[in-house]
């Protein structure tokens, strides 16, 4: 029972600020979508793509590793735990500046050969100062995990953003008003990115030794040496750090390879970029904005998963696995619903005149196969099967490249969408069958599952039929009105499954 609590209770936490954060997010999103268009999105996912490969090789398995590795030591000695930490530090500063030293060297040959426009080589300079910064606070964040210190995380995400909005929107529009070139403007906005990542390690930095000055000096001495302590902490972090490095790798080529095959298909270059900024940058940002709650859990769940098998056992560990996977089943289908039932209002009140229900009609079908995997995936690291998520985010990115070669030149923005609805689908069953075999638990039973999504149908065409009312013209008022009623059903409709959901030992002991 306590550690249900303490789970939900620092899920709630990040929730809160990871939804605040969320909501900066797409308001900077529509800010710099009327700013720079859907063509100057689509060079700054092409720019952030090749960035992000180089800040996943910097930061790769480190949050993961210090916090599930700190709450094991630190139950039997809080000094070792603190050694984890400070082993983390240099690792993380030498990988994180050595990507730097290579992303700076490569820049113009990137932005030729990769981005396809010369001008944005200062823009992935930029970038390169921006990850050591990103590595440390890494650490410190899987720290502050694991110590269930999750409000720091939380406020440092939180402050980033802030900083992050400030900045680019006073180069934007002050700085560069008199400017509409996409590679000038992507300078002001990874000025921001560069900003941002800096203000969040000093803010973590200063809220760890704030900590650390208000805790009691402890009697004993760490029974690890700093050695050890590297070792067991690369031991953990190296397939973690592998599996995410290889996923961003592939990820990274797909996003580059992407506005090509939609360019064979269309013969337009600018058009590719739109199609493509309109998918990457707009619907799945905006499919991906419920998953803050799903997101929180998977970040505090990696720590306290391991703390309650140590401490209490398998058992008591496979029944809170359950429990998880059972919120995040009927919370994908219910945000996988009101997407699909409402994709015109929702789609034209964030990005008017863009055309992105079908994109989002289609993907809301695989919603709470992306949620329920992503879940999987963290659970998987959790349990110590670390290794698999490399082997299936391997298969995935095969699967994914060889589709974009073969099939997107004939097909185009529709192929892709396709191809993202196949992907996460066989993803999603390669982690969830693959815990199976680590941990014995339950996940609802069929009737759960059908129940949830006849609610999800159910609330949905009621929700249609407000948004259709003329009194609600405007795609915002029609939006705000049809995904009111659209919970409100579900949740009153679905409020019987929240039980069924459960095993029924667990309904007696009052879980959740």
């Amino acid at each position: 029972m306590r550690g249900s609590r303490v789970l939900l209770k620092g899920a709630a936490i990040m929730t809160a600020f990871s939804l605040l954060g969320k909501l900066l997010g797409v308001l900077l999103r529509l800010f710099l979508s009327s700013r720079i268009g859907s063509e100057g999105l689509g060079l700054y996912q092409l720019i952030m793509s090749v960035y992000g490969l180089f800040a996943t090789f910097s930061t790769a398995g480190l949050t993961v590793a210090v916090s599930r590795l700190t709450a094991e030591k630190a139950e039997r000695c809080l000094s070792d735990g603190v050694r984890t930490l400070r082993a983390s530090l240099p690792l993380g500063l030498g990988i994180s500046l050595a990507s730097t030293a290579v992303l700076w060297g490569l820049a113009p040959l990137l932005a030729e050969r990769a981005v396809g426009d010369g001008n944005t080589a200062s823009s992935l300079r930029i970038l390169a100062f921006s990850m050591p910064f990103m590595a440390v606070a890494a650490c410190y964040k899987g720290w502050f995990i694991a110590r269930r210190q999750v409000l720091r995380c939380s406020s440092a995400s939180l402050f980033e953003q802030c900083v992050k909005f400030a900045v680019m929107a006073f180069f934007l529009t002050v700085v560069m008003a008199s400017t509409n070139d996409p590679a000038t403007l992507c300078m002001g906005i990874v000025l921001g990115v560069t900003v941002g990542e800096a203000c969040s390690f000093l803010y973590l930095l200063c809220a760890y030794y704030f900590l650390k000055g208000r805790q009691k000096k402890k009697d004993f001495r760490p029974t690890e040496t700093f050695g050890y302590s590297l070792r067991t902490l690369t031991a953990v972090a190296m397939p973690i750090g592998l599996s995410v490095v290889a996923t961003s790798l592939l990820h990274t080529a797909e996003n580059l390879l992407i506005p090509d095959a939609f360019e064979k298909y269309g013969g337009d270059r600018s058009g590719a970029l739109s199609a493509f900024g309109m998918i990457r940058g707009m619907v799945i940002p905006l499919l991906f904005f419920p998953f803050a709650f799903l997101q929180s859990l998977v970040s505090v769940m990696i720590p306290e998963i391991s703390r309650l098998g140590a401490s209490k056992g398998l058992e008591a560990r496979d029944r809170q696995i359950g429990r998880i996977l059972s919120v995040a089943m009927l919370f994908g289908v219910g945000t996988g619903g009101l997407f699909f039932f409402l994709p015109e209002a929702i789609g034209e009140a964030f990005y008017p005149g863009e055309n992105t229900a079908s994109a989002l009609r289609i993907l809301a079908a695989v919603t709470p196969f992306m949620y329920v995997q992503t879940i999987c995936d963290g659970l998987l690291k959790a349990v110590d099967g670390q290794k698999y998520t490399l082997r299936y985010s391997l298969y995935n990115s095969a699967l994914r490249l060889t589709v974009i070669f073969l099939l997107i030149p004939y097909t185009g923005a529709m192929g892709y969408l396709l191809l993202l609805v196949l992907s996460n689908t066989a993803e999603f069953c390669l982690c969830y069958f693959r815990l199976k075999k680590y941990a014995v638990f339950t996940v609802g039973g069929g009737k759960a599952v059908w129940g949830a999504v006849l609610c999800g149908c159910i609330a949905g065409l009621g929700a249609k039929q407000i948004t259709a009312l003329p009194m609600l013209s405007a795609p915002i008022s029609a939006a705000t009105a049809g995904t009111a009623v659209y919970l409100l059903l579900f949740l009153l409709l679905a409020k019987p499954l929240y039980r069924d959901l459960l095993p029924q030992k667990q309904k007696k002991e009052g879980v959740l």
